[in-house]
């Protein structure tokens, strides 16, 4: 992985843990796709980070990687 801010990490980390919620932990430390995706959005300013329940941040997820995920 690429030298992060911290800023920039939390919300890597902010997506990985929801993705993990959603997969499970192996699947998501091994998914070389689902890893680039958090770094994208990660590194996106212009993404505000969801709020609400966590069923409402791991739809918001799910929602952005059936929109861009497979086209990193």
């Amino acid at each position: 992985m690429t030298e992060m801010g911290q800023h920039t990490k939390e919300r890597y980390n902010f997506a990985m843990s929801s993705f993990s919620r959603m997969y499970g932990v192996n699947h998501v430390k091994g998914s070389e796709e689902i890893t680039r995706f958090c770094i994208k959005w990660a590194y996106d300013k212009d993404t505000v980070s969801p709020s609400g329940t966590l069923t409402d941040i791991d739809f918001y997820f799910l929602d952005f990687w059936k929109t861009w995920g497979g086209y990193l």
